[in-house]
């Protein structure tokens, strides 16, 4: 009911930490217990009565014991044809299963080609806009040894990054060896 994992109950119940006061008042309010009588008192009545129902949505599974949320299966697949379909920038998986208040695995188990293919939309769309990162610094980077040339200053990294509008850029071997045909084109390297 608390939405609290096991594992972290168990840490209580260890000793290896203790509980945050906002927790110890979500576990009272439920309950129905003074905070006085929930950390004195043994053991405390059970009085399912005073429990609040399950919700709507969520159904306890007896053979694992776990509350888990109905699937709407046909609105979550045509969620996840519309995100594949969109012309926006896309997504990766774990945002989208975020969005729409799934786990990723439960995703990935229902509808595992719609996943791979929105996560392909993302891996693509990064990759091209690292390309397109990297070619806006080559093309800044020329401008730089060109102004700097003009100028009679040496183009070195730490000059040229400071006119860079992303001065990160050199970690890039393509920026790098831009740099270098750059100082070559006018005879500063060999």
């Amino acid at each position: 009911m608390l939405e609290i994992p096991k594992n972290k109950v168990w840490m209580w119940q260890m000793g290896k930490v203790l509980p945050e006061l906002n927790v110890i008042l979500k576990i009272c309010f439920t309950l129905q217990v003074s905070v006085l009588d929930f950390l004195t008192q043994e053991t405390l009545k059970e009085n399912s009565s005073q429990f609040p129902a399950t919700p709507q949505n969520q159904v306890r599974d007896s053979s694992t014991k776990k509350l888990e949320v109905k699937f709407d299966s046909d609105r979550t697949q045509q969620l996840l044809q519309n995100v594949l379909q969109a012309n926006e920038q896309p997504l990766p998986i774990t945002a989208v299963a975020k969005h729409l208040g799934y786990p990723k695995r439960v995703l990935y188990r229902h509808f595992p080609q719609l996943c791979r293919a929105i996560s392909a939309e993302y891996v693509k769309y990064m990759k091209e806009s690292r390309i397109k990162r990297i070619e806006r610094c080559c093309e800044e980077v020329k401008q730089a040894v060109r102004q700097f040339h003009t100028e009679g200053i040496y183009p070195s990294e730490a000059a040229i990054s400071r006119l860079l509008a992303k001065p990160g850029c050199f970690p890039d071997k393509e920026v790098r060896a831009t740099l270098r045909a750059a100082r070559r084109e006018i005879c500063l390297e060999p």
